[in-house]
């Protein structure tokens, strides 16, 4: 059963901010029945698994009000218009840790089910840091390098780390799973 069955009815926005938004959906089913979502209308962004020539992680950590706790994050952010991911990921690393490094998009998940949001994953290698942190002014960054063991076995698979999806999908296009 494809999409062509559900048929989308109305639309209202309910909330909006930081480029992040609710809209509240009526949908017409595919038995006829109307029924009410409530979905994310978000922007696309890029998260990038960083290596040191030392095969090292480069990651960020900072406060996160959703679930209100300091999270390991891979760098990344929104993707401007008539930005590449790619280009995007290599500002981001840049303006969130310094470094910089050869940059390749990897492929591209939906935020959720529930969203229209994109998130591309992207790797970079031989990071280096070249260049000049430029954090947002509500961005409160702590650059953090680790070793891809601890990476896997203390962040990543224990739920320490808010990019699981683009972090294992960069893992595994390095071969590094």
């Amino acid at each position: 059963m494809g999409d062509t069955h559900w048929r989308e009815l109305r639309r209202e926005p309910i909330h909006s901010a930081f480029g992040r938004g609710t809209d509240r959906v009526t949908f017409a089913m595919p038995d006829g029945r109307e029924e009410v979502y409530h979905l994310g209308n978000e922007y696309s962004c890029a998260a990038v698994v960083a290596l040191t020539p030392d095969r090292r992680i480069v990651l960020t950590r900072q406060f996160r009000p959703g679930p209100r706790a300091l999270l390991y994050e891979l760098p990344g952010g929104v993707i401007d218009p008539g930005e590449s991911p790619g280009d995007a990921a290599a500002r981001e690393l840049a303006e969130e840790t310094g470094y910089r490094g050869k940059v390749e998009h990897v492929t591209a998940v939906w935020h959720d089910a529930c969203s229209n949001g994109v998130r591309h994953a992207c790797v970079a290698t031989d990071c280096t840091p070249t260049a000049r942190i430029a954090h947002d002014r509500n961005e409160f960054i702590e650059v953090v390098l680790m070793d891809l063991a601890e990476f896997r076995d203390t962040v990543l698979r224990r739920g320490l780390l808010s990019d699981v999806g683009p972090a294992y999908l960069g893992l595994d296009h390095l071969g590094l799973l």
